[in-house]
């Protein structure tokens, strides 16, 4: 072999060894196994292999190869032909990112579920714990966990969620949330910016023009979350059950000072 036919040779392998490394990490990332990867890896640079080309191929144990293939034939990324030794082969790219998306989609949902049960397990047993004080208030930080844990608040509303929010931003990013509690027959009480309001909200809230600068959140007369300073690094919420603060709360929705009939 010519010199330069080797150097082009080295150079596509080089190549490959670095595509090879992406998909093996995207793999790893949706939960295959390395050996899986290793596997699918190599055959997808072969028209169709054998347990024991694989095995030359890439080292996988004689004692591993077998499960790894199993696993992408499970999974559905691989096909096999019956045979002495089998054959196996890798399906086509589009055909793999329709199969990846899939189990992408199954998995999310699994987790989705899981997340579900969780709370359904965790409820009971925060309505049971009985401490000897009251929390006055903890702290979340962040712009991302204070949304996150409004959202939490909104979607625990059995019957009514008071919003008082000057900045806008904020408020669009709870706004889904709101409609969903609307859908749950939750009486909504709104004070916000002259904005445009979602259809849903727009029907049925109880709307007030807002005058002061502030963010407040209180939720069935029971909890109260006071958001201050509203950028992403700096912002931080003070979440509380103590009724002198949700009380505290619901008198800035009364106050002329800080709301106004719209």
């Amino acid at each position: 072999m010519s010199e330069v036919k080797v150097r082009a040779n080295a150079l596509l392998e080089e190549a490959a060894a670095g595509s090879r490394g992406e998909i093996a990490n995207v793999l790893r990332s949706l939960g295959f196994s390395g050996y899986a990867t290793d596997a699918f890896s190599a055959l997808v640079r072969m028209a169709e292999g054998t347990a024991g080309a694989i095995v030359t191929k890439t080292g996988i144990p004689d004692s591993k190869v077998y499960y790894a293939l199993e696993e992408l034939v499970e999974k559905g990324l691989v096909e096999v032909q019956a045979g002495k030794p089998k054959t196996y082969r890798a399906i086509p790219s589009k055909e793999a990112e329709a199969r990846l998306e899939w189990l992408l989609e199954q998995r999310h949902d699994r987790e989705r579920a899981a997340v579900k049960r969780l709370a359904s397990l965790l409820e009971p047993l925060r309505s049971s714990a009985k401490s000897p004080t009251t929390d006055l208030a903890f702290i979340v930080k962040g712009m991302s966990n204070v949304i996150l844990r409004a959202e939490s608040m909104i979607e625990s509303a059995r019957k009514e969620v008071v919003v008082l929010a000057s900045d806008e931003l904020l408020y669009r990013k709870i706004e889904d949330a709101l409609v969903r509690s609307v859908r749950r027959k939750v009486k909504i009480r709104l004070a916000v910016p002259e904005i445009p309001l979602a259809k849903e909200l727009e029907k049925v809230a109880e709307v007030r023009s807002i005058v002061c600068s502030c963010v407040i959140l209180v939720v069935d007369r029971q909890q109260v979350l006071t958001v201050t300073r509203t950028s992403e690094d700096s912002a931080y919420g003070i979440i509380s059950t103590d009724e002198t603060l949700v009380a505290l709360g619901l008198e800035y929705w009364e106050s002329p000072r800080c709301c106004v009939a719209a």
